[in-house]
């Protein structure tokens, strides 16, 4: 059974609690969308981070502080952060426990991760680490009351690196259809010691059947989501 309901994405979107979730978007605009994520989150205690290029921080903060919460007080408190992201592999990694022990500490209720998977390119991350890294995100997430969402411009990243995305977030959002349960979600254990072609092929395959067509790979996989939403109303 799904934890309860932890949030709803634009008032609409069901997201439960314990969640690593990717939105496949279409270019630049949406980029700030999710702003009232973090915003509701500050509003009811949870701490929140927001991972994205440094050129993406000011307007998503003014955002932010639109909707009502005071950015300059959270972010003094630690209870917002912003990062461009480093370049260092171990560096990421206790970047990102600190955000939940410092959550925990604080006794917040919930940590809110928002990140843009453009980051990486700016500073010179590798993206294999990249992957690997939001593999063992969601023992994390499992492990403490949150909800990790991971924004990607399929007008931007590479087929094979849309590929890895699919593959490491067990839920997509996709075409604005939920894919809860995504069945080409591989868990951390079996996709770190995968070859790159390993990662990539089942999803290869429906990229073939699909004609080399990104918007039809993305339409097959939403459907599955469509599959779903009987038993997801239900829930």
């Amino acid at each position: 059974m799904p934890s309860p309901i932890f949030t709803q994405l634009e008032g609409r979107i069901p997201i439960h609690g314990h969640e690593h979730l990717a939105v496949l978007r279409r270019g630049g605009e949406g980029m700030f969308r999710l702003a009232s994520f973090l915003s509701e989150g500050l509003s009811a205690g949870d701490w929140c981070s927001y991972l994205a290029p440094a050129a993406f921080h000011a307007e998503m903060l003014e955002r932010i502080q639109a909707l009502g919460p005071n950015v300059e007080t959270h972010l003094h408190q630690g209870s917002l952060r912003c990062s461009e992201g480093m370049a260092d592999y171990r560096d990421l990694r206790e970047w990102s426990q600190r955000v939940f022990v410092d959550a925990e500490g604080a006794k917040a209720p919930a940590v809110r991760w928002l990140e843009d998977g453009i980051w990486p390119q700016p500073v010179g991350f590798p993206m294999p680490q990249f992957f690997e890294f939001h593999a063992l995100l969601n023992y994390q997430v499992k492990m403490y009351p949150s909800v990790v969402i991971c924004q990607y411009d399929i007008e931007q990243i590479e087929v094979r690196h849309l590929f890895c995305a699919i593959a490491v977030h067990r839920h997509l959002l996709v075409e604005n259809t939920l894919v809860r349960d995504n069945p080409f979600y591989i868990p951390a254990e079996k996709f770190i010691p995968l070859s790159p072609e390993e990662r990539e092929r089942d999803l290869l395959q429906l990229f073939r059947e699909a004609g080399f067509d990104v918007d039809k790979l993305l339409a097959a996989v939403a459907g599955y989501g469509r599959l779903q939403e009987p038993a997801s109303r239900d829930s």
